[in-house]
């Protein structure tokens, strides 16, 4: 039955209606590129540039060998499952996994083919990639990092420091190309701290230190958009996710239809 509906689903995104997604456009190049041996950094692809760390395009580059099209509906379909799995794990029940799968976040994921769902699956890997996983996107996962943990830090520490060495022996200084790049977005009216950064940071601070105390995961992701300057409306879902685990099916559905109301207020009023 499982793969039934994922196959559904997948049919469905591909040959539904939904405009080609901008962000996906970015992603799928990006992976065409890592078959093709050819630079990730310097040189924008057809809509943008890439402005991840390397091992990501690797993880998406076996969807670019798909037409785009079904690239984006298979990456549509891996977003939604990490999320109900997700969900499960931080137990938020029916009503509101299905509040976090029809949130405005979701709809950002799907309409522009972001990536946010696909990193937090970091989450379900042992903890000694958190470090990896948290430097990935940050605004997504930085939270993670906090989380490793002292007695597991240094193999944290020397396998990302591992990967980190391959990719420098495989695309040379990337970090450095990385830097050079245009970073428009950062001053894009979707940066949710656009005129804000960094006022929000205490707000993340105090949402770590409470993670560490408890040892809670759910807020040390909660925590990781309000760390970094930039975050979309994607970056969102997974403080969403962690939030609804603690409130009830009510409460959960009065802060979506609120979180609705204020994104239709935006889109009338710009």
């Amino acid at each position: 039955m499982f793969a039934v509906i994922g196959l559904g689903l997948l049919v469905g995104f591909a040959l539904s209606s939904i405009p080609e997604a901008d962000d996906w456009i970015i992603f799928y190049e990006t992976g065409q590129r890592i078959w093709a041996g050819a630079p990730l950094y310097g040189t924008p692809t057809h809509f943008n540039y890439y402005t991840y760390a390397p091992w990501l395009a690797v993880v998406i580059s076996p969807l670019s060998l798909m037409p785009i099209r079904w690239g984006w509906a298979a990456l549509c379909c891996v977003s939604l499952c990490i999320t109900l799995i997700l969900a499960r794990r931080w137990q938020t029940g029916l009503v509101k996994s299905t509040l976090v799968l029809l949130s405005p976040a979701m709809a950002y994921i799907i309409l522009h083919g972001q990536v946010d769902a696909l990193i937090l699956a970091g989450l379900l890997l042992p903890r000694e990639w958190w470090l990896l996983v948290g430097l990935t996107k940050p605004q997504v996962t930085l939270g993670l990092i906090f989380g490793v943990g002292r007695q597991r830090i240094f193999r944290a520490a020397a396998l990302s420091g591992l990967i980190f060495l391959i990719s420098i022996v495989w695309l040379g200084n990337w970090p450095l190309q990385l830097l050079r790049q245009p970073a428009a977005f950062m001053y894009a009216t979707h940066n949710l701290w656009l005129g804000l950064w960094p006022f929000q940071v205490p707000a993340g601070a105090a949402l770590i230190l409470l993670g560490v105390k408890r040892r809670d995961e759910r807020l040390l992701v909660a925590a990781s958009p309000f760390l970094a300057p930039y975050a979309a409306m994607s970056s969102l879902i997974g403080p969403w996710l962690a939030l609804a685990s603690f409130l009830k099916d009510w409460e959960a559905a009065l802060v979506w239809l609120a979180w609705w109301g204020a994104v239709l207020y935006r889109y009338l009023v710009a």
